[in-house]
């Protein structure tokens, strides 16, 4: 009988390093990883981290029998975890994947330091800042022996031969891992990488053809240089299809200009991803053949500069929907969950 697709795993703490200010990686191994692990390079893949509740240094709740139970009675594990006091199991938080070396399993996640206007800090920031070798949590992530595809991961460029990657810190350590899927690949492109100072420009290893970025947004606003960087990447790389309709929109096979849905950021997740397109939003992408993207883009961070950039790129530009990736991993003033 094959495991399932995702499972939880208690990960111990093996070392703790400031990269910068704003970057924190911590090192994870254990007995606990031993079952844990896609079945292919990471890339960008999502996990959940599970913070011990009342800054314990392990978990004070059996995750991984709990996800057995639910799954046994066929029911929703989130849904039954929400209904467990916090004070009791902890809270939960997205991370994506900096390295996973399966041979000697070893997970490390570069972990943002941030506070709010306040100088509050989540609870994921919290932990990290008082994360010292020894300290456990649990872990919701791939299962190494599952024969399904490692759910999780969005970055699938294709045959594409032109790749642009962008983001805010908090998605820097994916495009990292992202850069590190493509050292020998053929690929080309360009990272656009906006963080807090220039204090947190940290050693990424591009492969050869790719060019990073770094933006330094000081006191500006989130996206308020990530967006013209962008924008201006986009007008030096000639090779972007753009849809068959009407030059500088989002025309159909048919030609015709389709409006984008409009995503509520403040109440909904912008994801708006080709693996998630559903038919009608298909049709909404230009006659570019699923086999032949020479230009892919795969772009992150707070959902506001998102938004605006998947406007710029399918509505005005007119991208193929099938080539790209929008990903709202944060709003700024809410938590996760």
């Amino acid at each position: 009988m094959s495991r399932a697709p995702i499972g939880a795993f208690e990960a111990e703490v093996l070392a703790v390093e400031d990269l910068s200010p704003s970057f924190r990686r911590v090192t994870f191994g254990g007995a606990g990883l031993e079952e844990f692990g896609p079945n292919t390079h990471p890339r960008d893949l999502r996990i959940k981290l599970v913070i011990p509740p009342q800054r314990a240094a392990a978990p004070q709740f059996d995750l991984p029998a709990f996800l057995t139970e639910q799954e046994a009675a066929g029911v929703s594990w989130y849904q039954a975890w929400l209904q467990v006091s916090p004070e009791e199991r902890g809270a939960m938080r997205t991370y994506t994947v900096r390295e996973w070396d399966d041979a000697k399993r070893r997970l490390v996640i570069d972990m943002v330091l941030h506070t709010d206007e306040h100088g509050h800090s989540g609870p994921a920031a919290e932990w990290a800042e008082a994360a010292e070798v020894g300290h456990r949590l649990h872990i919701i992530g791939p299962s190494r022996a599952s024969e399904t595809p490692c759910a999780g991961i969005e970055f699938a460029p294709g045959d594409a031969h032109q790749i642009l990657l962008a983001g805010d810190e908090t998605a820097v350590p994916a495009i990292a891992s992202i850069l590190d899927s493509l050292k020998d690949s053929q690929a080309q492109g360009k990272a656009v990488l906006e963080v807090p100072s220039a204090e947190d420009i940290i050693d990424i290893n591009a492969p050869t053809g790719f060019e990073i970025e770094w933006l330094s947004r000081g006191e500006a606003d989130f996206g308020q240089l990530l967006e013209p960087a962008v924008r201006e990447a986009v007008r030096s790389e000639t090779r972007i299809p753009v849809g068959a309709g009407a030059a500088g929109s989002a025309g159909g096979p048919d030609g015709q200009v389709r409006e984008l849905d409009d995503v509520n950021i403040d109440e909904e997740i912008l994801w708006d991803v080709p693996a998630a397109l559903t038919e009608a939003a298909q049709g909404s992408s230009s006659a570019t053949e699923k086999d032949d993207r020479p230009f892919y883009a795969w772009i992150a961070g707070e959902a506001g500069p998102v938004k605006r950039l998947r406007r710029y790129l399918v509505q005005e530009v007119g991208v193929d929907r099938k080539q790209i990736a929008f990903m709202g991993y944060w709003r700024q003033g809410k938590a996760e969950g």
